[in-house]
């Protein structure tokens, strides 16, 4: 799992209960210089960072099951772009576009979408206050239109911040079972 901006590890894995109890080996780490991680914010370090840890996760497990929320959604998207091999990827409330902000246009996460999309769900909420809809519904569209899954949650807020606990657990629930290989929605 690809961590938003905001989060911390230690704070989160209580929040994760549901992954374990359905039997999902959980990996989340914090970014360089988040938490106790050493280094200085760079969103292509975070990127090279889990594109290292995704090959390494892939040469110890059968499967690849991916989950990025906001910027870790970005991270995650880009690790995808990069061509790694993955089987199954949810990408929550990612920002469609860093270029505006002056990052290369090369690491917006639209850029990143891959040609067959197929194996991604990728989720937005329609009152997110911190990605406002039109940060991520470009993302969303073309994400659609290359063949993902897509679900707008009329009710959903930012992820780990919904306003409901039943909306939070929803969403969760739809994360689960898309990486079962159900369907989304």
């Amino acid at each position: 799992m690809a961590l938003g901006n905001a989060m911390i590890a230690d704070q989160m894995i209580g929040h994760l209960k549901s992954f374990s109890q359905r039997g999902y080996d959980l990996y989340i780490f914090d970014y360089r210089g988040y938490g106790l991680s050493e280094g200085k914010r760079r969103i292509n370090a975070f990127i090279k960072d889990y594109e290292e840890i995704i090959n390494h996760l892939n040469s110890r497990y059968e499967k690849s099951l991916l989950y990025g929320v906001s910027l870790g959604g970005a991270v995650i998207a880009n690790a995808i772009g990069s061509g790694l091999a993955f089987d199954r990827a949810v990408i929550d409330s990612s920002p469609s576009r860093f270029s505006p902000y002056g990052c290369p246009k090369a690491i917006d996460p639209t850029e990143n979408i891959p040609e067959d999309a197929e194996k991604m769900l990728v989720i937005t909420g329609a009152i997110d206050s911190v990605l406002k809809p039109k940060m991520t519904s470009e993302f969303r569209e073309i994400a659609r239109l290359k063949g993902a899954s897509v679900f707008d949650g009329p009710n959903y807020s930012h992820p780990f911040m919904d306003r409901n606990i039943d909306v939070h657990f929803d969403r969760l629930k739809r994360v689960i079972n898309f990486l079962d290989n159900h369907e989304g929605n």
